[in-house]
């Protein structure tokens, strides 16, 4: 762990970086701001908590995009804390631990954010939330599919995806129970090399049984059975497209 003292020099070090990196343009301390500001705007309160989202994307233009690409990793790191903490302050309940992740967006001018948040997890059912302010917008994150594929807590190596087209067709990828965010920069779980395919594509995630995958602002979108999805629980057999890459979910 690092003395008081280090930790005091490395905020330090950060706060001029990030002045120096992004001079003129979208700022960190902008971008925790706009964060908060969603927290409050769709917080939901129920009879004893009030549930706040979780996951956030953030929107940039593609030149402020490439202009974080290098510290977004660390940068996400440093906002998911913030938003840890903001919600402590406010005596808010996330919804789960929080995401933030950063996206593209073509049409937006450079120094302009949009951003966009969700519940990861279902709000408890002894307490229906209401919704302060009046109609709650943009809260449907998963679209459920009818007889959805449920894997009886077997071992990870049991469900795979099968590529059945793009650079790499005919791999056969294990997949695991914990949360594997899939893309074509070397950090990510599951590296696909495919250039259509976004650093950070999609997140596929094992929730009470099931795998959902969840698009993550990628460029060319995440596509299901032809078609483009935000998320959604995967079933057996499910063609799940990335760019030009097409797996077949297997379970056995």
């Amino acid at each position: 762990m690092f003395s008081p003292v280090w930790k005091a020099v490395w905020k330090s070090t950060l706060k001029v970086f990030f002045k120096d990196k992004f001079k003129g343009r979208v700022q960190p301390a902008e971008i925790a701001k706009r964060l908060a500001r969603e927290m409050r705007d769709r917080r939901r309160v129920s009879v004893n908590k009030i549930y706040v989202p979780n996951e956030y994307t953030v929107y940039l233009n593609p030149s402020d995009y490439d202009n974080i690409a290098s510290i977004a990793t660390m940068l996400s790191k440093e906002l998911q804390d913030y938003v840890k903490q903001k919600a402590g302050e406010k005596k808010y309940t996330l919804a789960g631990p929080p995401v933030v992740d950063f996206a593209r967006e073509e049409v937006r001018e450079t120094g302009i954010m949009r951003i966009e948040s969700g519940f990861s997890e279902a709000l408890p059912k002894d307490e229906p939330p209401e919704v302060e302010g009046g109609a709650l917008e943009h809260t449907q994150l998963f679209r459920l599919a009818k007889d959805v594929a449920v894997v009886d807590k077997a071992p990870a190596v049991y469900a795979r995806f099968q590529v059945e087209a793009g650079p790499d067709k005919g791999r056969i990828i294990n997949l695991g129970t914990f949360s594997q965010v899939i893309g074509r920069h070397s950090g990510c779980d599951i590296v696909l090399n495919d250039s259509s395919i976004s650093r950070r594509h999609a997140l596929l995630e094992w929730k009470q049984g099931r795998f959902t995958i969840t698009d993550l602002g990628s460029t060319n979108g995440t596509w299901v059975n032809g078609f483009r999805i935000v998320a959604i629980v995967l079933e057996p057999g499910d063609e799940v497209a990335l760019g030009t890459t097409v797996c077949t979910l297997r379970v056995d």
